[in-house]
């Protein structure tokens, strides 16, 4: 049995008393750019940490992955483009200010002038305060997106924010469960619990938030009880699993990695001057036939992620259920091929990362599929130059992945006919196109009838599947190891919500 020295709970007896130490710290091994409103992008790392010094309207729920009540305790559309928030009341910011409406009215207009909010925003063609707790968000047309929208825009202090401006002050104030304490960048960063807090005081008083040069110097901390909690790579997750001490957790990712095509027939990247042997869908429905996907988990992901059938899974609505993946078949995937007339095969070039989960899974990628004579050049490259490559669409094959919040953004990114005039279709990389598609498309971003955009939303990837517009391959597993005095169940975002964290008594 190991001896752990544990840095966050410590429980000490003295005549029937029992002492907690009700500070944590966390590992991690991305810097985080900065914090919110000033932070130069909305990096999941970032957003990590910052949800626990800031409030949304609406929220993710952490575990369900579903919107639930915030700073808003309820809204309604009292019309197709009125979106009415009723506000909780007796909330305080960190510096003591009560939020009210004009909080929200100033958060909005001044996160329009934020590059990576402008565009989510400029559907909103009025704010107007109806009372101190009561807000209205008038949109140009029906947005039924908003609420997604709205889900990540954390509400400033304009109280606050009004006397800093000309200061240039990046010091985060918010309504959140911890204030920032200190922060030392690329060290660590340290929160304090706001006593005051809406929902009440967390368990953990003080968490630390310790960076790290890698995943596996990370581990190693979480074993000499330099830390309490981190999350861990595939390789090392039984070995924490195996130390006595120390419980493993872990949640599956909601995003989707895939194998995608470059559609276009007579002009491809791969094939100048001749036919495009993946425009034709038998070549795709044979490929898709011919991968065994439970041999590429077992063999290249220890077994930590789960098969997919879409882009979604079911944690993101719009996920269609009736959707399932084509079954490992290598005789119909040959039969295929005969009638496509490509019996003898062909070769064609596969893009990827150069890390090795994405390597390895190439690999086993381009040996199922010369099972049908498809001879794979693989081509891993680093991520600047693979996705520049993507964005220009030189690509005849490559594998990515793409992590949703919500149905609409994902089908307007991936799905729908590129147009950049349009702004349609920018992540599209292998020129897909479907009419029906693109009709249902802009039915669904208009609907504010849950139930009818949920049926749309639907027969789109139902369609898509049909198209084998993409070969679906896997959600990967996120792993967490943690002391086993700490009670905390990891959430599908990879979001730390401290506030979520308690201990075993």
């Amino acid at each position: 049995m190991n001896s752990v020295f544990i840095s966050g709970c410590i429980f000490n007896s003295n005549d029937n008393d029992t002492e907690i130490d009700t500070d944590i710290v966390i590992g991690m091994i991305s810097n985080i750019s900065g914090f919110y409103p000033w932070m130069s992008s909305r990096d999941n790392p970032t957003l990590a940490v910052n949800v626990n010094l800031f409030n949304c309207l609406v929220e993710v729920d952490p575990i369900s992955y579903k919107f639930v009540a915030a700073l808003a305790e309820n809204w309604n559309n009292p019309d197709g483009v009125t979106w009415r928030f009723f506000l909780r009341k007796g909330v305080q910011f960190h510096n003591g200010n009560l939020f009210t409406a004009e909080d929200v009215k100033f958060t909005i207009e001044y996160m329009r002038n934020m590059s990576y909010f402008s565009q989510e925003l400029e559907t909103i063609s009025d704010i107007v305060i109806v009372d101190n707790y009561t807000i209205d968000i008038i949109t140009k047309y029906p947005s039924p997106t908003l609420l997604y929208k709205l889900g990540t825009l954390y509400i400033l202090s304009e109280g606050y924010m009004r006397t800093i401006e000309s200061m240039n002050d990046t010091w985060p104030i918010g309504t959140g469960a911890y204030k920032l304490v200190e922060y030392v960048p690329g060290n660590h960063i340290m929160f304090d619990r706001f006593d005051d807090y809406w929902k009440g005081q967390p368990e953990v008083k003080e968490v630390t938030f310790k960076k790290f040069n890698n995943s596996k110097e990370m581990k190693n901390a979480l074993m000499n009880g330099e830390i309490d909690i981190c999350s861990l790579a595939v390789e090392d997750f039984k070995e924490i699993q195996n130390t006595s001490g120390f419980i493993v957790k872990s949640v599956e990712s909601p995003g989707v990695i895939y194998l995608g095509f470059d559609f276009r027939v007579n002009d491809s990247y791969g094939f100048k001057g001749l036919k495009n042997p993946v425009s034709d869908i038998r070549v795709r429905t044979a490929m898709y036939h011919a991968i065994n996907i439970d041999t590429i988990i077992e063999k290249n992901l220890m077994s930590a992620a789960t098969p997919a059938s879409q882009f979604l899974t079911p944690y993101t609505f719009g996920y269609n259920p009736d959707i399932s993946r084509l079954p490992y078949d290598l005789e119909l995937a040959k039969e295929l091929m005969r009638e496509a007339g490509y019996e003898a095969g062909f070769t064609i070039e596969l893009d990827s990362l150069n890390s090795g989960k994405w390597i390895n899974v190439s690999n086993e990628i381009a040996t199922q599929l010369s099972e049908i004579n498809i001879t794979i050049i693989l081509n891993p490259q680093p991520a600047s130059i693979f996705y520049q490559k993507l964005y220009e669409k030189n690509t005849s094959l490559y594998i990515t992945g793409f992590n949703p919040l919500e149905a609409e953004g994902l089908i307007k990114l991936l799905l729908q006919t590129s147009n950049m005039t349009k702004g349609s279709g920018v992540w599209n990389y292998g020129n897909y196109s479907n009419p029906e598609v693109d009709r249902l498309t802009e039915i669904i971003s208009y609907t504010m009838d849950t139930e009818m955009r949920g049926r749309d939303l639907k027969e789109i990837f139902s369609l898509a599947a049909l198209d084998i517009a993409w070969i679906p391959l896997f959600s990967t597993k996120q792993f967490y190891g943690m002391i086993d005095e700490i009670d905390w169940t990891p959430s599908p975002s990879s979001f730390y919500w401290v506030e979520e964290i308690s201990f075993n008594k």
